[in-house]
C-alpha cells in the first residue's frame, strides 16, 4: 500500500525497511507484547527477528516501583537501556510488533517523549514482514555502549488522576478524552480483562478504539484517518486531547494518529482504566 509523504514520515513499509536495515544510521526496534504474558514477545523474539533488532520488554521497561500496570519509565530506565543498545539522538528509531499498530505506538510515544526526532513504525509489523518472506534471524548482535545522555522530558505529555479529575471538573469544552479500548468495553458491556476493576468509562470520554485506526492492522490511508479524527470525532487541531486504555499501551497508537495529523497537545493518562476503574 503506498503511503502518503506525510504518512511516510512516520510509517515504514517492509520493502524501504529492506533496504535500510543495514545502516548505521538505523535502530530497529522489536516490542512485540501480548497481554497477560509476559514473557511471550521476548521468547518470539529470541527465536526469530528482523536482522540486527533490539529487542524492547514493555513488562520491564515500566516504572514498576508503582502498583498499576506500565506505568511510564523512569528516565533512569531508558537511560540505561538506550546506553547499553548504542542508541543516540541522531539515530532513526524503527519500531515493529507483531502485527503493526498494536504496543509499537507505545514505544513510539516512549521514544518521543525523550526528545528523540526521527522515530517510524513498520507497517503490519513482524506479521507483514514475514508475510513478504524476507530475511529473519535469531541471532542476537552485540552493542557497544553509546555515551548519550537523556537530557529531554516532555512531562507535560502524561497525566496523573489527580490532574485528569482537575481538567474534568472544569469541563473545559477545548480538551477531548479519548478511550482507546474496544467498545463494549467502553459500553460497560464486557468485562475488564484485568481483576478487580469495575466496568465503565471515565466522564466526558468518547471513545475511538484502537483497531480502528487500521485495516487488518495496516494503517488507514490519510483521507482515511482524517474523516475518522476530525469528521467522524468532532476533533479539532486546536483541542487539547487525552488519550487512555486499560494500562496506556494501545492508548498511544491514538496518540500517534492524533500526532500524524498535526495536533500538538496530545497527552496520556498515565495509570489509564487500571487505574482510574480500581474497585476500592
Amino acid at each position: 500500500m503506498a503511503l502518503k509523504n506525510s504518512i511516510s514520515k512516520f510509517v515504514i513499509n517492509c520493502e524501504e525497511l529492506f533496504t535500510l536495515k543495514n545502516s548505521s544510521n538505523i535502530k530497529i526496534i522489536d516490542c512485540r507484547w501480548y497481554l497477560n504474558k509476559p514473557n511471550k514477545g521476548r521468547l518470539e523474539y529470541e527465536n526469530s527477528h528482523i536482522e540486527n533488532a533490539i529487542y524492547f520488554d514493555i513488562e520491564k521497561l515500566s516504572n514498576n516501583s508503582i502498583d498499576l500496570p506500565h506505568m511510564f519509565p523512569s528516565i533512569e530506565q531508558i537511560q540505561k537501556f538506550i546506553k547499553e543498545k548504542g542508541i543516540n539522538i541522531n539515530h532513526e528509531i524503527i519500531i515493529y510488533d507483531q502485527m503493526g499498530f498494536f504496543c509499537s505506538g507505545r514505544v513510539w510515544f516512549i521514544f518521543k517523549v525523550f526528545g528523540f526526532k526521527k522515530i517510524r513504525i513498520l507497517n503490519g509489523g513482524f506479521s507483514e514482514w514475514t508475510k513478504h518472506k524476507l530475511p529473519i534471524s535469531n541471532k542476537i548482535k552485540k552493542t557497544e555502549n553509546s555515551n548519550f545522555i537523556c537530557s529531554s522530558f516532555e512531562s507535560k505529555r502524561i497525566v496523573n488522576k489527580k490532574q485528569l479529575e482537575k481538567i474534568i471538573d472544569k469541563n473545559d469544552l477545548n480538551t477531548k478524552i479519548i478511550d482507546a479500548r474496544p467498545h463494549d468495553r467502553f459500553l460497560g458491556i464486557e468485562n475488564e480483562p484485568r481483576p478487580n476493576l469495575k466496568k465503565g468509562k471515565i466522564k466526558n470520554s468518547i471513545n475511538i478504539p484502537f483497531e480502528v485506526i487500521t485495516d487488518n492492522m495496516l494503517i488507514k490511508n490519510f483521507d482515511e484517518l482524517k474523516h475518522l479524527i476530525f469528521n467522524q470525532n468532532k476533533i479539532k487541531k486546536k483541542n487539547i486531547i487525552i488519550c487512555y486504555c486499560g494500562s496506556g499501551v494501545t492508548a498511544c497508537n491514538i496518540i500517534f494518529v492524533l500526532t500524524l495529523l498535526g495536533i500538538e497537545e496530545v497527552k496520556l493518562y498515565d495509570g489509564s482504566w487500571a487505574e482510574w476503574g480500581k474497585i476500592k
